[in-house]
C-alpha cells in the first residue's frame, strides 16, 4: 500500500510543476529545485496547491505540528512520506487528493 501512495504522490508533484514523474528526485527542494511558475495574489500557483495538499490530507495532530513548526515538509521526499503516514489514518481522503486535478492550466513543454 504504502508504495502505491508514495507513487502517486510522485505523480500528483510531478502533474503539479508539469514535469515528468521520471525526472523528479525525492531530495529535490520546493522553492528550490522546484519553482513556481507565477506569482499572484489572485491565483493559486504550485506552492499553494502543495500546501493545500498537505492541509486536505493533515489530521489534528499534524496541523498541530505543522502549525507549532515541528513538521516542516520542504522536499519532495518528504512530501511522500506524509502522505504515506496520513494514508494509514485515513487512505481514501489522502488518495482523493493526490488523484485530484492541479487545478493549475495544462502548459506544454515537455
Amino acid at each position: 500500500m504504502s508504495v502505491n501512495i508514495e507513487f502517486l504522490s510522485l505523480q500528483r508533484i510531478a502533474a503539479i510543476f508539469n514535469i515528468p514523474v521520471e525526472q523528479i528526485r525525492l531530495d529535490w527542494v520546493f522553492g528550490s529545485d522546484l519553482k513556481s511558475s507565477f506569482r499572484s495574489d489572485f491565483a493559486r500557483n504550485e506552492f499553494d496547491i502543495v500546501n493545500d495538499d498537505i492541509h486536505d490530507v493533515a489530521d489534528k495532530d499534524a496541523l498541530r505540528l505543522l502549525g507549532e513548526g515541528h513538521l516542516v515538509i520542504s522536499t519532495v521526499g518528504k512530501y511522500c512520506e506524509f502522505m504515506v503516514n496520513l494514508s494509514r489514518k485515513n487512505q481514501d481522503v489522502v488518495r482523493r487528493v493526490l488523484t485530484s486535478s492541479t487545478g493549475l492550466p495544462e502548459r506544454s513543454g515537455f
